[in-house]
C-alpha cells in the first residue's frame, strides 16, 4: 500500500521540513485555502462561505492572498506575439550544436533582417558562456532591436558538451533566460540529432511546497531546488531514475505561489516559450502535475485545450464544490486526462476529483473518456510512486485500486504518447 508520510509537500509537513518561519506558516494556509476553493472555476454560486461570481479571476480576488515575491510572478513576459513590423533573426548553422569535452566552440552567428532598416545583423547581440571543460547543455542567445526600438523575438541556440554521456538536468534560474520562470530542463540523449521525429514536450508543474516562498533563499538557482524536493519527475531526474528511452523534453518550471489573478496568461506564456525556444514536435505537448500543479494542468487543459495533448493530473486541489460549472468547462472534454488520486488524502479530499471526473462524464461530450484511478489507502503525496512507475499494478508500492475505476495498469508516460493533436 501506498505511504508517503516523508513526502507530503503540503499543510505543515513542509514547513516542518524545510523550517520556515511563521509567515510562512500563514502564506501556506492562504494557499491551502486558495486552492482548495476553486475547481476549473465556478465557485459556491449563491454560498455565503464562498461569496463570488463564477469567474475564476474574480473568486481569487476575494481570497486575502499575501504578496508573492515580486521577482517570480512579476517577471515580464516574454513576447512572441506576431508582430510584422518586427525584425527577424534567423541562426545560421545548426540549432542545437554538439562538441565533445575539450573540443573548441565555434560560432556560426546568425542574421537578422528589418522592414525598414534592412540588414542588421552587425547589431545582433549575443550572449552565454560555453564552457567546453564541463559537460553541459549551453544556451547561446541571440537579439537585436531595430531603429524603432522594436525587439526580435530572441533565438537560442542549444550547445551540448558531452563526454561519455550528455548533461541529464540543467537548471535555467530566472533572468538566464527569457521565460517568465525558472525552470529545470532535460533533454533526451538524442535531441537535436534525429530530423525525422521531433521529440515531445511534457511540462511538469509541482506542489506547493516547491514554491520558491519556502525556499528560504532569493538565489534563484538554489531555489530550483525547491522543484526537485518536491518530488514526481524533477525528483526522478535528479537521481538518474529516469528512463533514458523516453522521448520526452522535459521542464519543470517554478511557479511560485500562484497569485489571485493572471495566473492563466503567465503559465500559457511559459508554454509558448517552451514551444520556441526546444526544438519539439508541438502537436505532442502534455501537461502534468501534482496537487498545486495537477490544479493548474486541468486549468490550462480546460482554457487552452488546442495546445495540449494530454494531461495527467496527481492529488489536484480541485475544489470540493462545482456548481454552477464555468461556461468553457467543457472545452476540457476535446483533450484527454488521467486523475490520480488516493482515498487517504487529507489534504485534498478524493472526492474532489471524482466529482471533476463525473462532471465531465455528465455534462461533456469527451472524444476520449477521462480515466480516474483512486488508490485505496493512499495519502496525499502518491506523486512520487506514479510518476516512478513503482504505483503500476504488480509495483512496490503495492498499490490498490479502486475496481470501479481505472487499475494504473499502463505507464503514465506510454498513455501520454498515445495521445497526439494531431489524431485527436
Amino acid at each position: 500500500m501506498i505511504h508517503y508520510n516523508k513526502l507530503i509537500i503540503a499543510a505543515i509537513n513542509a514547513i516542518k521540513a524545510l523550517k520556515i518561519h511563521a509567515a510562512a506558516n500563514r502564506l501556506l494556509r492562504t494557499i491551502t485555502i486558495l486552492f482548495s476553493i476553486f475547481l476549473l472555476s465556478g465557485c459556491g454560486g449563491g454560498s455565503d462561505e464562498r461569496p463570488c461570481s463564477r469567474s475564476e479571476d474574480v473568486c481569487l480576488i476575494e481570497v486575502p492572498v499575501p504578496e508573492p515575491v515580486d521577482i517570480w510572478w512579476d517577471a515580464p513576459l516574454p513576447d512572441f506575439s506576431d508582430n510584422p513590423d518586427r525584425p527577424t533573426i534567423s541562426l545560421l548553422g545548426e540549432r542545437t550544436q554538439y562538441l565533445t569535452l575539450g573540443t573548441d566552440y565555434l560560432e556560426t552567428g546568425a542574421i537578422a533582417a528589418d522592414e525598414q532598416d534592412g540588414d542588421i545583423s552587425s547589431d545582433i547581440v549575443i550572449s552565454g558562456d560555453v564552457n567546453t571543460s564541463t559537460v553541459g547543455d549551453y544556451f547561446v542567445r541571440y537579439a537585436v532591436t531595430d531603429s524603432s526600438a522594436t525587439v526580435a523575438i530572441e533565438q537560442v541556440r542549444i550547445v551540448r558538451v558531452i563526454d561519455n554521456a550528455a548533461e541529464n538536468f540543467s537548471r535555467r534560474p530566472l533572468g538566464s533566460t527569457i521565460a517568465n520562470f525558472g525552470y529545470l530542463e532535460h533533454l533526451p540523449t538524442d535531441y537535436g540529432q534525429t530530423t525525422s521525429e521531433k521529440p515531445p514536450l511534457l511540462i511538469y508543474l509541482h506542489g506547493g511546497g516547491g514554491n520558491l516562498e519556502f525556499t528560504n533563499t532569493s538565489d534563484p538557482t538554489m531555489a530550483l531546488d525547491a522543484v526537485i524536493n518536491n518530488y514526481g519527475v524533477p525528483k526522478i531526474i535528479e537521481d538518474d531514475q529516469w528512463d533514458d528511452t523516453l522521448p520526452f523534453v522535459v521542464l519543470a518550471p517554478q511557479l511560485g505561489g500562484v497569485p489571485s489573478s493572471g495566473y492563466k496568461a503567465r503559465l500559457d506564456a511559459f508554454v509558448d516559450y517552451a514551444v520556441h525556444t526546444y526544438d519539439i514536435d508541438i502537436s505532442r505537448v502534455y501537461l502534468t502535475g501534482y496537487s498545486q500543479g495537477g490544479f493548474l494542468s486541468a486549468v490550462y487543459a480546460k482554457d487552452f485545450p488546442d495546445k495540449i495533448a494530454a494531461v495527467a493530473a496527481v492529488s489536484s486541489a480541485f475544489s470540493s464544490e462545482l456548481l454552477p460549472l464555468p461556461d468553457n468547462f467543457c472545452d476540457i472534454e476535446r483533450v484527454p486526462v488521467w486523475f490520480f488520486h488516493a482515498t487517504n488524502d487529507e489534504v485534498i479530499s478524493f472526492v474532489n476529483t471524482f466529482q471533476v471526473y463525473n462532471a465531465i462524464l455528465d455534462n461533456c461530450q469527451p472524444g476520449i473518456l477521462p480515466k480516474l484511478s483512486l488508490v485505496i489507502g493512499g495519502e496525499h503525496a502518491i506523486h512520487h510512486a506514479v510518476f516512478n512507475l513503482e504505483a503500476l499494478v504488480g509495483g512496490f508500492a503495492e498499490a490498490v485500486y479502486d475496481p470501479r475505476f481505472e487499475p494504473y495498469d499502463t505507464s503514465v508516460y506510454q498513455w501520454l504518447l498515445s495521445h497526439s493533436l494531431e489524431n485527436r
